[in-house]
């Protein structure tokens, strides 16, 4: 594997871990205002560490998403680069919304509880807000059209199941606030992600223009 090649799968694979420890450090993953502020007002150091974390995670999702779909086109054309597109695209505005929550450590230090609360839900009520946050399930569905491009690639069809079904496990654990399911979604795909890994690394494609030979990926 070319360095691009060995830097896309450590990012894939590291950003399932790295998202776990962020969703372990917070206290919690809800998108209630009065839960944040009391979260960033009593564990101040865990809630900002645990998003940092999830946003280092996203930036290296969004970077093995991509290497993954450059990877898999030239067996999977179609399936690869939109699943690639519409994984970048939900994974910025996952960026997008962490950018968001990121002030709300400083209005908690700048205003009493209930003012605090106020305006963390006037922000994330806004219409900005609102309407962009729906668009991120694009990376849960990018993820499951890159799988099935693994699968047209050879990649073996219990991972690839295990890879696409992470990422909506993950949408949903998100919405729910739940952080078991969370986890869940984040286990599934590095369990899944690993095997395909290796292949492709066993297969030595290249980000450069390298092909897959579908009798060594098999």
């Amino acid at each position: 594997m070319s360095r691009i090649d060995r830097a896309g799968a450590a990012s894939l694979l590291a950003a399932p871990v790295v998202a776990t420890a962020g969703i372990l450090t917070d206290t919690t993953i809800s998108d209630d205002a009065a839960k944040q502020v009391a979260a960033f007002a009593n564990h101040r150091g865990a809630m900002i560490g645990g998003a940092a974390l999830q946003t280092i995670a996203v930036v290296l999702l969004a970077a093995g998403l991509v290497w993954l779909a450059a990877t898999l086109a030239p067996r999977a054309r179609s399936l690869a680069i939109g699943g690639g597109i519409l994984g970048l695209v939900g994974s910025l505005v996952i960026l997008f919304e962490d950018g968001v929550r990121a002030g709300v450590p400083s209005v908690v230090a700048a205003l009493d509880p209930s003012r605090a609360t106020s305006v963390v839900d006037r922000i994330q009520s806004s219409a900005v807000v609102s309407t962009i946050e729906p668009i991120s399930v694009l990376q849960a569905i990018g993820i499951a059209l890159l799988a099935v491009a693994a699968v047209k690639a050879g990649m073996p069809r219990w991972a690839v199941v295990l890879f696409g079904a992470g990422g909506f496990v993950n949408t949903v654990g998100f919405a729910t606030a739940s952080k078991s399911v969370v986890l869940a979604g984040f286990a599934l795909l590095l369990v899944g992600l690993a095997p395909v890994v290796t292949r492709l690394d066993g297969a030595a494609p290249s980000f450069d223009g390298g092909h897959l030979d579908p009798q060594t990926v098999r």
